[in-house]
């Protein structure tokens, strides 16, 4: 059986524990068109969020170039390639790789290369690819361990709460029609990732409303993994955290960030079963 080697894109977290076990794509951000970051070039978050009070930020998927250079090396070395990506319905790096990896088989058609659309993104494509980890530790083939993955595809959810909507809407990952719900005062709308896109899942009174419906998600069903995610509002994110009790925690990258904006904190779940 041959070895194989786990990617995954800058859409992607795993917690910080997993760091490193994964290869990265990475994806890129910028504010304007000459300062391109998300490779070598890199913002602290800090400084990432000052600039996001004044300015749009802007996004672009995989570098092709990037994806093929990474993946040939792997090929040439005897090995083969699982990559789990950020949904398609949110990124064009799924279709991206897509392109990369079929071009690179025909050059190596003893390879293989599996690449799968995870119809989610942070946290919740981060629980497929420990999930991944696990069953290659468990010595799993890169056939076995691909068709798991997309069996468990089905099984993860994301929910969360935004601050502003405008981020969202600007990047166009909801409508703007979506985006009025949240211009009305004091109602916090929990969102969702349905067949890979982002819609809303309930309209809540305040955000304390909005964290107890969190936790009574996270009560309707068996779980396998439940993890936190948030981006700049620590002492909102504790309060999740423990409200739920999540066993994993992340903070979104910066590609996600630019389009949910500061202050986002939500849940990941990976269930046991859909009942």
């Amino acid at each position: 059986m041959r070895d194989y080697i786990l990617f995954t894109d800058g859409d992607v977290d795993l917690p910080a524990s997993y760091e490193g076990a994964v290869s990265m794509l990475p994806q890129y951000y910028y504010f304007d068109e000459s300062v391109m970051y998300g490779e070598e070039q890199i913002l602290s978050r800090d400084a990432f969020f000052e600039e996001l009070k004044n300015r749009r930020a802007y996004t672009a998927g995989v570098n092709p170039d990037f994806a093929r250079r990474s993946f040939e090396a792997v090929l040439r070395s005897g090995r083969d390639i699982l990559c789990i990506a950020v949904s398609s319905g949110l990124s064009g790096s799924y279709n991206t790789i897509c392109m990369v990896a079929k071009e690179l088989l025909e050059q190596y058609p003893d390879s293989r290369i599996e690449v799968i659309d995870s119809l989610s993104a942070t946290l919740g494509s981060g629980f497929l690819c420990m999930d991944a980890l696990k069953l290659r530790e468990e010595g799993k083939s890169l056939q076995e361990t691909a068709a798991e993955i997309r069996r468990r595809v089905e099984l993860v959810d994301i929910y969360f709460v935004v601050d502003d909507f405008k981020y969202l809407v600007q990047g166009g990952r909801v409508s703007p029609s979506v985006g009025k719900i949240g211009d009305i005062l004091n109602i916090k709308v929990i969102l969702t990732m349905k067949n890979g896109r982002i819609e809303p899942y309930r309209k809540n009174r305040g955000i304390n409303n909005a964290l107890k419906n969190l936790k009574q998600i996270t009560e309707s069903g068996k779980i396998a993994r439940l993890g936190a995610i948030y981006v700049g509002n620590a002492e909102l994110f504790e309060k999740c955290k423990t409200l739920v009790n999540s066993d994993w925690e992340a903070n979104l990258n910066l590609i996600v960030s630019s389009h949910v904006g500061p202050n986002t904190t939500g849940i990941a779940i990976e269930w046991d079963c859909r009942s």
